[in-house]
Formats: structure tokens, sequence, C-alpha cells
């Protein structure tokens, strides 16, 4: 982290504007890791959500079983840009079995974020998943570009009808 990234989270912890950010994340909202199109890639996956039209593409590149390069675009919340630069940097250069262990493990920490952060950062895993189906499809000689994952729950908030202040919180 640079210093000036430095300064301001610590000006703004003093200031108690910033509730239990860390460097990290900080850092991966500020400097998003993996962030891009990946030409010539073996799988391009995208989880949608259409009642927003916002949307995270997981693009991956194999050799063997290692995922050798893995990458992500997104027209969404930061949410869902500091998801995917945490997730691509865990799994990236790991076998194909880890990230999707890596996946898991993920969604299981999401259930502990409100239901907009998990709808929103669920888009990324989402996305890789579709690109590990589109990986296959393309084995199974599919022409496909790429394949869509459709969110269940929106990033809207999912539905707020009776749901207290707190629990979108």
């Amino acid at each position: 982290m640079n210093n000036k990234t430095k300064e301001n989270q610590e000006k703004l912890e003093q200031d108690g504007t910033v509730a239990q950010i860390s460097a990290e994340v900080l850092e991966h909202m500020m400097n998003p890791k993996n962030y891009g199109v990946m030409e010539n890639n073996d799988g391009l996956g995208m989880g949608a959500d259409k009642k927003t039209g916002e949307f995270a593409m997981v693009y991956i590149k194999l050799n063997g079983d290692i995922l050798e390069d893995i990458t992500f675009g997104c027209n969404a919340c930061q949410d869902t840009v500091v998801a995917g630069s945490l997730f691509t940097e865990m799994v990236k250069g790991d076998t194909l079995d880890n990230a999707v262990k890596a996946l898991i493990l993920m969604d299981e920490k999401l259930l502990e974020a409100s239901k907009k952060q998990r709808a929103c950062s669920g888009m990324v895993l989402q996305a890789f998943r579709a690109s590990i189906i589109n990986k296959e499809n393309r084995i199974n000689g599919l022409d496909e570009e790429m394949f869509t994952i459709d969110l269940k729950e929106s990033c809207e908030g999912v539905n707020f009808e009776g749901v207290s202040e707190d629990e979108i919180k």
C-alpha cells in the first residue's frame, strides 16, 4: 500500500467514518488486481443481475490443471470489484480443484455479509462457476464464447420488503 493510501485510511479510521475496513480490502478497492479482458482464454463466464443490469465476467487460462491466469471485469459496485480482486489473487497459479474449494469457502464466508454484499460479491463467484462451465462446454465441442449464470438475488439488496435497516447493513 502506498503512503497516501495508508494516510487516508488512518485519517478515515481516526474520524470514525470507516468501520473495520482492513488495509487489504482498501488496497483491492483502490487498486484492483487482475482486472481486464483476457484474449485467448480457455473459459469466459458471466454472473449477471438482470434486475439492475450489473454483471461480472471472469476469464480463465489453464495450463493443465493449473489456473495459470485469471482476470475479471465488471459493471457493478465496489463490493464486486473488491471480491473480484481478492478472489482472483487468491486462486491465480493454484490448481483448478483448489480454486473451486476457495470458491466454496468464499461462498460460506459471504453468509456473514449483508444481503447486498452477498449478492454483489457473489456475482464474481457465479462468473467463475460460469467460466468453468464454458471451458467444459468448449472441450465438449460447443461453440460458445461465454456462459452466463443469472443471480438468484439482486444486488439491489434482494427484497427489501419487511427487511429491517440493520439486516440491509
